[in-house]
């Protein structure tokens, strides 16, 4: 009978280790290290155990402080990985990091580059030592985590583009998706992955499809052939994509004025039957961008109107602008997007905060929404 792993993460299971660990600091390899941060970070730990896990995690942080010369490519992209997939923050570690990669740059393979850079993009980090010239290779390291310096994005970019053909579906879609987080566009990267990703968009997953288009739109990197293969190759998955997946998806092809007719209605006929996931930003966002297209869709239109009502006061100003703008726009006149209107009426009539914290543009919106759409 196999042993339950989860028992390995269990708070006495865990208890037990951290005095094992210390007793072991001295002989412990850098791969060791790596591995075992790398399998802490990987189950869900039960609340009881979570404490008591993040101090392990952090003992093995300071360990690989410590040690960190001796890291490999692999060594630090499993660490970084690991202390973002449980959003653990060690100074010390990061900061390390960046001085011992420089040297070792272009041992990072295309996985490692995607997950470094992954993992800097979601921890934020700032470090001053990017901004020397040499140091900035170290961009590599860094996505993931939602760390941002000019000169290190350069760096990685240029690291990225002789090995793209390597990229797997998912690396090429995390290394867009860290660069439009933080705002670094960088076209030759955007083409070369553009590239790559076409011959093998089949492989690419809802998310994958969704988020690349997104990075695409967000950055104004305009490549009609790449979105015509993700419109191609979203419509036989359409029903894998989740409702921030759909509003991404047919947002940035407004933004990028791409119009794909087909997809759009394989989108609104996929958004209807789990319209009640969507949260205010995806429903607003989703008319936005068909209203933006000309893309005529009543029944969605309808849904959408159908379940603001009891959500409406989640909406910020400018999206329930954009609702209203798209359902005037459109002229959609059924009893659903009618009750839209009075409800914002009553709203502006009460004094709501949402429309008190309105942009004077957001408030022309809604004015020039109601007296185009008659009432």
């Amino acid at each position: 009978m196999r042993e339950n792993p989860s028992l390995f993460y269990s708070e006495d299971s865990i208890r037990a280790l951290i005095p094992k660990v210390a007793e072991l600091k001295p002989s412990m390899s850098a791969r060791n290290i790596a591995g075992l941060l790398n399998v802490l970070a990987k189950p869900r730990v039960p609340p009881a155990s979570q404490q008591v896990h993040k101090k392990l995690m952090f003992v093995l942080g300071e360990l690989a402080g410590r040690k960190i010369e001796d890291f490999e490519a692999r060594d630090i992209s499993m660490t970084l990985n690991a202390f973002a997939k449980k959003e653990l923050w060690s100074a010390q570690y990061f900061d390390r990091s960046v001085e011992v990669a420089i040297p070792i740059i272009e041992d990072f393979k295309s996985q490692e580059i995607a997950n470094t850079v992954n993992a800097f993009a979601k921890m934020d980090h700032q470090h001053p030592m990017l901004f020397d010239e040499d140091v900035s290779n170290t961009v590599n390291a860094f996505a993931k985590m939602d760390h941002h310096h000019p000169m290190l994005f350069d760096e990685v970019a240029k690291a990225a583009i002789p090995i793209i053909d390597t990229f797997e579906s998912q690396h090429l879609s995390n290394t867009v998706n860290a660069f439009a987080k933080l705002d670094h566009h960088h076209p030759m990267l955007f083409d070369e992955v553009a590239s790559a990703a076409i011959p093998i968009i089949g492989t690419f997953n809802a998310q994958g499809l969704a988020n690349t288009v997104n990075a695409f739109a967000k950055m104004d990197h305009h490549h009609p052939v790449l979105f015509d293969e993700v419109a191609n190759a979203t419509i036989p998955i359409i029903g894998t994509f989740n409702s921030q997946s759909l509003a991404n998806t047919v947002n940035a092809f407004a933004k990028m004025d791409h119009h794909h007719p087909m997809l759009f209605d394989e989108v609104a006929n996929a958004a209807i039957p789990i319209i009640d996931t969507f949260e205010s930003q995806h429903l607003s966002n989703t008319v936005n961008a068909l209203a933006k297209m000309d893309h005529h869709h009543p029944m969605l239109f309808d849904e959408v109107a159908r379940v603001t009502i009891p959500i409406i006061d989640t909406f910020k100003s400018q999206e329930l602008a954009n609702l209203v703008s798209a359902i005037a726009r459109t002229r959609q006149d059924s009893e659903s997007c009618r009750a839209v209107y009075s409800t914002i009426a009553d709203m502006i009539k009460a004094n709501h905060h949402c429309l008190n914290e309105a942009s004077d543009i957001e408030l022309s919106a809604i004015a020039y929404a109601f007296l185009k759409g008659g009432h």
